[in-house]
């Protein structure tokens, strides 16, 4: 083989497929796709795997008919085999929903077209299309649970590394985009763990009303299998690891509303914990950062540093965002039965799973190689000349002239600190009212960064499970706030 003819064969086993490059869509864009979504969640919403989950239901009710006499034993086994996607002509039951324009009267065509005569007519037996969809739509749902559970996991695992690392590491709060007083870095991170724990348990609870099956026919009623319905039911969801609803129906849209729901909030915890990353990343801040080896922040400006993946993040709980209204229409139902509502969960479901994913994945990354830098933090700090310790200084004074005019007092001490262009510690030291009222012990103490964190270091240990006697010991203290400028 030439060098030229074995570079043209590297090229085009390197190169995508044509029908790889021809996606229409962020979601199965071949570029794109995994800004969009991750593999695991494609995997469970291809449509290779909601007809497999739809054959699952068709095998499981065969199995539970038979178990219960309604159906051969020996037809629902022959049913049980062909209910393999590899054994359906997609391309037939494509053609055949074009022209029919319901979804699964194609599939039971083509699966009885695989069978003999005798187990043919056992198919889909006292079922209606929508109890195969929903039930079908149940087994995805309950496998994005899996993956969205080891996400969570993933995400903790992480946050509780940077807290336990950084139990200690002095930072200004900020409030309203301002700087409050220090806290640490370990107190921030614990509020996000505390976070991401309430919303597991949320999605944990979520499951024994999610993830029931629904088998009741035409309306619900269970008019075509009569009471041993009952029976096919409990055997049916059995089969298929799915609780049994008190009440067949079509229209308990609030049960996978619930779920997408539940999963667009914990996006936006997502969002909350990836918008801090971002904003830290900010050059006139500069105390977290994601960059990694080989990332190129702009192609104009070499020197930039652009916090591409934690914004990401941000973005795709906007596009969830988005997607919330379809959810809450999803709740809403006509009659007995309206396609205008089942037919949104094709839609939504798989796209807000889609992105779920990817931001699972984006986050989880960002954590686990995240830069901090706590020289930048403390010297954010010191930026104010120790007007972060205001609050500090008031409560001292107040023990002997009152809230209200002690922060009077203070407000003051902080304005002629800008004014002057001053430490606010140098004024506060020089103040005649501050040093009559304060001992020079307590005004040591209330002029000192790590004082003035509170029980920030107590609600770490708490939070990762230490008792607050537990305690490590005392890191040495940063220098005090000396009074000069950055």
């Amino acid at each position: 083989m030439t060098p030229r003819a074995g570079a043209r064969l590297l090229r085009e086993k390197e190169s995508p497929a044509k029908d790889e490059v021809a996606g229409a869509s962020a979601f199965d864009s071949f570029y794109l796709k995994d800004r969009y979504g991750s593999k695991a969640m494609r995997a469970i919403w291809s449509d290779r795997a909601m007809v497999q989950a739809w054959l699952d239901c068709e095998a499981a009710l065969a199995l539970a008919e038979s178990e219960v006499g309604v159906v051969p034993t020996s037809a629902a086994r022959e049913i049980a085999k062909a209910a393999r996607v590899g054994n359906v002509n997609l391309g037939a039951m494509r053609a055949e929903f074009d022209q029919t324009w319901n979804p699964v009267l194609p599939l039971v065509n083509v699966l009885r077209a695989r069978l003999s005569e005798k187990a043919a007519q056992w198919v889909h037996w006292g079922a209606t299309s929508k109890n195969i969809m929903d039930t079908g739509s149940a087994l995805q749902i309950k496998a994005t649970y899996a993956v969205v559970e080891a996400g969570l996991d993933r995400i903790e695992s992480a946050l509780v590394v940077l807290a336990r690392k950084h139990r200690d590491t002095l930072m200004a709060a900020r409030t309203h985009g301002q700087q409050a007083i220090p806290v640490t870095l370990g107190y921030k991170v614990a509020v996000w763990i505390d976070d991401i724990r309430r919303q597991r348990e949320r999605l944990l609870e979520s499951r024994k009303r999610v993830l029931v099956c629904e088998f009741g026919g035409a309306v619900g009623t269970m008019a075509a299998s009569g009471k041993i319905g009952l029976r096919i039911q409990e055997r049916f969801a059995k089969r298929l690891g799915l609780g049994v609803p008190l009440i067949p129906t079509k229209t308990a849209g609030d049960r996978f509303a619930e779920f997408f729901l539940v999963l667009s909030s914990i996006s936006g915890t997502f969002s909350k914990i990836a918008a801090a990353v971002y904003n830290h990343q900010q050059s006139d801040i500069d105390e977290l950062s994601e960059f990694s080896v080989g990332k190129v922040g702009s192609s104009a400006m070499p020197h930039k540093l652009n916090p591409v993946a934690s914004g990401s993040v941000v973005l795709l709980f906007r596009l969830i965002k988005a997607r919330a209204t379809a959810v809450l229409d999803y709740v809403h139902c006509e009659w007995e039965d309206d396609h205008r509502q089942g037919e949104t969960l094709w839609s939504f479901g798989p796209e807000i799973s889609l992105l779920f994913g990817a931001q699972l994945e984006l986050l989880a990354r960002v954590l686990e190689s995240l830069i901090v830098k706590p020289e930048n933090m403390l010297r954010n700090l010191e930026r104010s000349g120790g007007a972060v310790l205001s609050e500090a200084l008031m409560m001292a004074l107040a023990k002997k002239m009152g809230r209200d005019a002690a922060h009077a007092h203070v407000l003051g001490l902080s304005r002629r600190s800008r004014a002057e262009d001053r430490s606010f510690c140098d004024i506060a030291r020089s103040d005649p009212k501050v040093k009559t009222l304060v001992t020079r012990r307590a005004l040591d103490r209330a002029l000192d960064y790590r004082s003035g964190v509170g029980l920030s270091t107590y609600f770490v240990d708490s939070v990762l499970g230490t008792t607050a006697t537990a305690r490590r010991p005392r890191q040495k203290k940063p220098s005090r706030n000396s009074g000069t400028r950055s």
